[in-house]
C-alpha cells in the first residue's frame, strides 16, 4: 500500500504544507512495518529521516547509565524524528515499536527538496514546530508542578502522621503521671523557645519542639511503685529510675527520621549535668550535646513550676532563681541566662489549652 496525501496531513508538522508539496512527499515517502520490540532508530544515530505513525504504537526511550526511561508514547498521527531531520543532529532518543506497527518514512533529502521548492512553507512548518515545542514545554512544566504538589502533600501527610506518633509515644510515659501530657507540652515549648532565644534556626527549633516530648519515653520500664513514690528513692530504686535514659534511647535508636534521631539524643542526655555529676555517662560541659543541655533546662524548669505529691508548684520567678543557683553546676550557664532573658515569654508557653506552639 502506497502513501497518500491524507496520510501526511495527519501530522501537524506536515499538514501545513501546500497540496503540491504534500503530493511530492507522498510520492517519495515509504511505508515501513515494524514488529513488536523492533527499533526504528537508536539514540545517537544520524538524523536521516522522520516518521509518521500510521498504525500501532511506539515508545520513545532515553538511557542514563544502566537506567532506561520512557519519555513518550506515540500513536497513529504522531510524527517523530523531525527535529533531527531539519538540523541533521544525532538522535536524542531511541524509538521502539511496542506492537506490530506501521509508519510513513520521509527521508531527509526528500524533505529538503520539497522545502527548497516551497520556501513559504518553511516558515509555516517552523511556526508549527515552535508552537508544538512550547505546548510540550508547558505540559512538562504543568506535570512537574502537579508532581511537586503531590510530593509536598504526601510529605505533609507523612509529617503529620509522624508527629502524631511522636506525641503519642511521649504520652505513653506521661500517661502514668497525674499531670497527663501537660509536662511534655510545657517542657517541649520552653525548650524550643530556648533554642530560638540562642539563635538556632527555625527548623532546628521545630525539631526540638517535636523531639522533646519523647525525652522520658524510657519511663515505660519504670514500675509505678518507683515512679509515684512520694519519698526519696533508695539506691536500687534510683538505679532503676536512671535506666530510663538508656532504655529510652534504645527504644528510639535506628530511626531515619531527624525528629526521632534528635529524640534519641535527648532521651540519652537530658539528665547529664554541666559539672559531670549527671547520668548515664557522666558527660561534662559541652561534651553534652546542645539539645540535651537545652532540654535539661526545659525539663528542670517545668519540674519546678509543677505540683508534685512532695512539693507545691513554684512560681516562674522562683523557678528561674533556682535555675540561676544551678547555673554552671547542673545546667549550662549560657542557656540559663538565655531563659532568664525571655522571662516575659514564659507565661504563654506554660498556659494550658494553647494548642501547638509555633516556632
Amino acid at each position: 500500500m502506497g502513501v497518500a496525501q491524507a496520510d501526511l496531513r495527519c501530522s501537524e508538522v506536515l499538514g501545513c504544507l501546500p497540496d503540491e508539496a504534500l503530493d511530492t512527499l507522498a510520492e517519495r515517502a515509504l511505508p515501513r512495518r515494524y514488529a513488536a520490540g523492533e527499533t526504528v532508530f537508536e539514540e545517537g544515530s544520524p538524523g536521516d529521516s522522520m516518521h509518521l505513525v500510521r498504525t500501532g504504537a511506539f515508545e520513545v526511550w532515553r538511557t542514563e547509565g544502566v537506567e532506561r526511561y520512557v519519555l513518550a508514547k506515540l500513536a497513529p498521527g504522531h510524527a517523530f524524528g523531525e527535529l533531527a531531520v531539519l538540523d541533521r543532529t544525532p538522535r536524542t532518543a531511541t524509538v521502539v515499536a511496542v506492537e506490530a506497527s506501521e509508519t510513513v518514512r520521509i527521508g531527509a533529502e526528500d524533505l529538503d527538496a520539497v522545502l527548497a521548492a516551497h520556501p513559504d512553507a518553511v516558515r509555516q512548518m517552523l511556526g508549527v514546530l515552535a508552537r508544538l515545542l512550547i505546548d510540550e514545554k508547558e505540559l512538562v512544566i504543568r506535570d512537574n508542578w502537579m508532581l511537586e504538589r503531590r510530593v509536598r502533600e504526601r510529605t505533609q501527610d507523612l509529617r503529620h502522621s509522624q508527629l502524631e506518633i511522636v506525641h503519642r509515644l511521649g504520652q505513653v510515659a506521661e500517661s502514668r503521671d497525674p499531670e497527663t501530657g501537660r509536662h511534655i507540652t510545657r517542657m517541649s515549648r520552653v525548650s524550643a523557645h530556648l533554642g530560638k532565644a540562642i539563635g538556632l534556626p527555625p527548623e532546628q527549633c521545630d525539631l526540638i519542639l517535636h523531639a522533646a516530648p519523647m525525652h522520658d519515653i524510657g519511663k515505660v520500664g519504670v514500675p509505678d511503685s518507683i515512679l509515684h513514690k512520694a519519698g526519696p528513692l533508695d539506691a536500687d530504686e534510683q538505679h532503676r529510675m536512671r535506666l530510663h535514659t538508656t532504655v529510652g534511647a534504645e527504644i528510639l535508636s535506628g530511626s531515619r527520621s531527624p525528629i526521632v534521631q534528635m529524640a534519641e539524643t535527648i532521651a540519652m542526655t537530658h539528665h547529664e549535668r554541666w559539672d559531670g555529676s549527671g547520668y548515664p555517662r557522666g558527660l561534662k560541659g559541652e561534651e553534652i550535646p546542645l539539645v540535651g543541655r537545652i532540654c535539661a533546662v526545659g525539663d528542670v524548669f517545668d519540674a519546678l513550676i509543677s505540683a508534685r505529691p512532695y512539693k507545691r508548684a513554684w512560681t516562674i520567678d522562683e523557678a528561674l532563681a533556682e535555675l540561676e543557683r544551678q547555673s554552671g553546676v547542673l545546667l549550662d550557664p549560657d542557656l540559663v541566662a538565655a531563659l532568664v532573658r525571655v522571662r516575659d515569654d514564659l507565661p504563654r508557653l506554660i498556659e494550658p489549652g494553647e494548642g501547638e506552639y509555633d516556632v
